[in-house]
């Protein structure tokens, strides 16, 4: 009988034995999985804290670029500005048959050599595919559309930079005003803007007027001068209101922008 006993009693140290090896065992793992999931954490969140810094430098540069690139829009704005209202100005010349003197017809040929055509900084940050770092989804929404806005817009310009070099400028040359309103453009300064640094440089050389009398009379009477200034009023007007929208959704990719840098 004391033999059963101690036989039921070592059986049940030898359980308790596995039993403890095997709590022991579970408690290890345990830790192990602990230990795994707090490294995963420390690395999520240092590649976290990572990209967070790449998107600030990422968000800073644009908005630097878009900056820049809006001070060049407005200023291509307004230079269409100036070529509305001189085509206007001609066009009330030649329908009210109003006489002009040779030299403010050569200004306002003069302003008919800006040629505004908009150049963007191209950001390299984006095109390398660093737009996923971004967060904000309006922002990264407006950032992807920007080369099919711009395509819009440019388009425009295109056509009316062909006619710029296809039309006005051959006019201007077979009418005899072009060297006069050459050396009116390089003369004055507020043509230029947008031009050669805003019009500003170290040394500006003009040509000087023709010796020969321009003949004011024969040229407005010329019957394509309607045409040329009705394109350059119509698609100077056309591409001002496409660039008014794109320097909406630029004023407000530099207002997300603005929000989302870090003071």
């Amino acid at each position: 009988m004391i033999k059963f006993f101690r036989k039921i009693r070592q059986k049940m140290l030898t359980e308790n034995k596995f039993n403890k090896y095997l709590i022991y065992a579970i408690g290890e793992i345990v830790l192990v999985v602990i230990g795994i999931l707090i490294a995963l954490a420390i690395n999520n969140n240092n590649e976290e804290n990572k990209n967070i810094e790449q998107e600030q430098v990422i968000l800073k540069q644009l908005k630097a670029d878009y900056k820049s690139n809006l001070l060049q829009l407005e200023n291509k704005i307004e230079m269409r500005r100036k070529l509305i209202s001189e085509s206007l100005n001609i066009l009330d010349i030649t329908s009210k048959d109003i006489s002009i003197s040779q030299d403010s017809l050569s200004m306002i040929f003069a302003t008919f050599f800006m040629d505004p055509t908009f150049d963007p900084i191209e950001n390299d940050l984006i095109n390398l595919g660093n737009i996923k770092l971004i967060r904000n989804d309006s922002l990264k929404q407006l950032l992807s559309h920007w080369n099919s806005d711009f395509k819009a817009y440019s388009e425009s310009e295109k056509i009316q930079h062909d006619h710029y070099i296809s039309e006005i400028i051959p006019f201007m040359k077979e009418v005899g005003i072009m060297r006069n309103a050459n050396h009116v453009f390089w003369k004055a300064q507020e043509l230029r803007m947008g031009f050669l640094d805003k019009g500003k440089s170290d040394q500006i050389l003009t040509i000087g007027k023709s010796p020969k009398e321009i003949d004011v009379q024969y040229i407005l009477k010329d019957s394509r001068l309607e045409g040329l200034v009705t394109f350059i009023f119509t698609f100077s007007q056309v591409c001002n209101l496409e660039g008014q929208t794109l320097k909406e959704k630029m004023q407000k990719t530099i207002e997300i922008l603005e929000n989302e840098i870090k003071k």
